[in-house]
């Protein structure tokens, strides 16, 4: 048996032998009680735990509408309990659901495990074929393509396949094609595509791809892929785009001429009118880019790192035609910021980047003077969706983060959290998001607990969240009643299985080892970008040993293009600072505009850029699934390891990007 509390004289409370001013034997008895009673409550003592999201059983129905959510973490979670609950085949089918749904939530390591553990030796051919698909996709994402090209042949050989199959297979085939640098290959896998579709939407929104595919070459390529081919659909798919690139402002015309002379071609009459329309939602040629940036203002120096990023990605587009760019400082008010958008428009910009920050942003929205295709830099507050033009909203809220560290907690097996979170904006927003998307997975918050900034003793704090006050309390009530001093061996709390921890550097190396000290070393932390200083200090991160945390490939990985991206920084003083983070921003910000109309339009292909793998809402909210690290000897060391070594900028479908966008979407 082990005790909680011993006597002073090292004797435990239950030995007889030692015990002053004892009391009538009555009295010994409801001692002995109190005594074990006291004991008892030594072990696990939860304090009131948080709301937990009432889950019933899992059902199909639930998992779907998970995924037409853009949930797929919580898809993949029902899908999994569904196959547990289910007998072969449909076993597996739930399992290649599960396997995809991870996939489309970027958990590409959990996705690559899970198809592993998948057997489908004795079912029927579709399940071979579905699972080639999604090993295609997983290697497709860590940049093995001739190895996914192989995959979905032989899925392709399989006969009989349903033509959603065969649909899906020829998508991932043409974005395999693209990022290997094979533009016409992926539009001859599109159009084969195009047979197996009955949809009339899907059918457009393949065509679109197939134009946005073609207006990312060059006029001269266009012109030489026409010579050269001899099969009539691609023929007419070139020429039109041509026609286009020869020139954008008389398209309309050329566009009616184009029909007369190939009116038997699949193009459809929708398709035709929405790359026509003036306020087409699909963005077009772009010949001048404008950045608004607030480099006058308490924040120049942010400003000042993203215009930085964004140029030095400019200056490395060695594209012929490339857009050219113009900066355009906004100011400290952000109640200009419309009058310098308008400035922009009638300069030319025919895409603005920025402005940069919430409340400039949102000032933007509010004014309802969006004219051209943007991208704004920051979440803001109201739906953009009646807007006449693509508008998309990319930033770094730490909401983000604190989801993004609920799913990789969940997704290593963790279901009871406690929070620590500093007494600020900033950390209850952090907490709110942790909490809030932890239920919505299934998990339970048993207890959050918040600190002060402006300390450097945090214990309290920490005891309070490890219930160890209460032990403590016990302690007291011990002494009162037995009349001795008792040395106490408190314990935290049994039923947690893991922390969030929101901290900045500071913080969070005075947090740790207090953590540790009360006897929760063996527990896993996980923070958020927050956490990490951006330059390696193995000194001083070694009070972060342990702490598992989600970063931006940008800060972390060390081998690979996104490496020798980090070399043309040359001396920018601010790298491997807090602000590189924003530098990284603006070199997506420039890289990503080329990919925007494909990401929009397929929720299941993500960018993978220095900030991170990025995905798009149907609100035109950019999501970064982060890269994730643990603090080992003071330094940050890889847990997704396939990134250290590929490290490029690739689309999660296939679709590939050197480092220098194309001169058009």
């Amino acid at each position: 048996m082990i005790w909680c509390a011993r006597a002073d004289t090292q004797t435990s409370v239950s030995d007889h032998s030692v015990r002053p001013n004892l009391h009538p034997p009555f009295r010994l008895v409801i001692a002995g009680t109190v005594v074990l009673m006291l004991l008892q409550a030594c072990g696990t003592a939860p304090t009131r735990p948080g709301p937990a999201a009432a889950r019933g059983p899992a059902t199909e129905s639930g998992a779907k509408e998970a995924e037409q959510a853009g949930e797929y973490v919580l898809a993949a979670r029902e899908y999994s309990d569904l196959a547990r609950a289910a007998e072969p085949p449909q076993r597996q089918h739930f399992q290649l659901k599960s396997a995809e749904s991870l996939i489309k939530a970027g958990q590409i390591p959990r996705a690559r495990e899970r198809l592993e553990e998948i057997e489908v030796s004795g079912l029927h051919r579709s399940f071979r074929a579905r699972k080639r698909i999604l090993l295609a996709l997983v290697a497709s994402f860590e940049g093995s393509y001739e190895k996914a090209i192989r995959l979905l042949n032989r899925a392709a050989a399989t006969p009989t396949l349903d033509p959603s199959l065969y649909s899906e297979i020829f998508r991932v085939r043409a974005a395999a094609e693209l990022a290997l640098g094979n533009p016409i290959g992926a539009v001859k896998d599109l159009v084969r595509r195009e047979k197996y579709i009955v949809d009339v939407e899907e059918i457009d929104q393949n065509q679109l791809k197939i134009w946005e595919t073609l207006n990312g070459m060059t006029l001269a390529d266009l012109r030489q892929a026409y010579n050269l081919t001899r099969d009539p659909v691609l023929s007419g798919w070139l020429s039109l785009a041509t026609a286009y690139a020869e020139n954008p402002a008389a398209f309309a015309k050329a566009a009616r001429n184009w029909r007369k002379k190939n009116p038997n071609h699949p193009a459809t009459k929708s398709f035709l009118a929405t790359i026509v329309s003036p306020r087409s939602r699909i963005i077009g040629r772009i010949d001048r880019i404008a950045l608004l940036v607030p480099l006058t203002s308490d924040y120049a120096l942010a400003a000042q790192a993203v215009r930085d990023g964004f140029l030095s990605l400019d200056a490395a587009n060695t594209q012929p035609g490339k857009p050219s760019v113009r900066v355009y400082d906004t100011g400290s008010d952000p109640a200009t910021v419309t009058e310098v958008y308008k400035q922009a428009v009638q300069d030319g910009a025919q895409f603005i980047v920025g402005p940069l920050g919430r409340e400039a942003a949102n000032r933007l929205v509010a004014d309802d003077q969006l004219e051209v295709p943007t991208l704004l830099l920051s979440h803001v507050d109201s739906d953009t969706g009646d807007a006449l033009v693509p508008v998309f909203q990319f930033g770094l809220p730490p909401e983000q983060e604190a989801r993004q560290a609920a799913e990789r907690a969940y997704l290593d097996g963790h279901r009871q959290a406690a929070v620590l979170y500093p007494n600020t904006s900033l950390g209850e927003r952090m907490q709110r998001a942790f909490t809030e998307h932890w239920q919505r997975l299934g998990g339970i918050v048993l207890t959050a607990q918040n600190y002060e900034i402006d300390k450097n003793d945090y214990s309290e704090p920490i005891k309070a969240l490890l219930n160890i006050t209460q032990s403590e309390q016990r302690k007291r009530a011990l002494e009162q009643f037995l009349k001795i001093r008792v040395r106490l061996e408190p314990r935290r709390r049994r039923d947690i299985d893991c922390i969030f921890l929101a901290a900045d550097p500071k913080h969070g190396r005075l947090l740790k080892p207090q953590l540790n000290y009360h006897r929760a070393s063996r527990l896993p932390v996980y923070s958020t970008s927050h956490i990490f200083s951006g330059r390696r200090d193995h000194i001083h991160d070694a009070d972060l040993d342990g702490i598992v945390f989600g970063d931006m490939p940008w800060m972390l990985v060390e081998g690979g293009s996104v490496y020798t991206l980090r070399q043309t920084q040359g001396n920018w003083p601010y790298a491997y600072t807090q602000l590189d983070r924003l530098y990284a921003l603006g070199l997506d910000s420039y890289a990503i505009i080329p990919y925007l109309n494909r990401i929009s339009a397929d929720s299941a292909i993500r960018f993978s850029g220095v900030t991170s793998s990025l995905s798009i809402d149907n609100a035109g909210r950019l999501h970064r699934q982060l890269l994730w690290a643990k603090f080992r000897r003071g330094l940050p060391r890889l847990l997704d390891t396939f990134y250290k070594y590929t490290g490029q900028l690739i689309l999660q479908d296939g679709a590939a990007t050197s480092g220098t966008p194309a001169a058009r979407p």
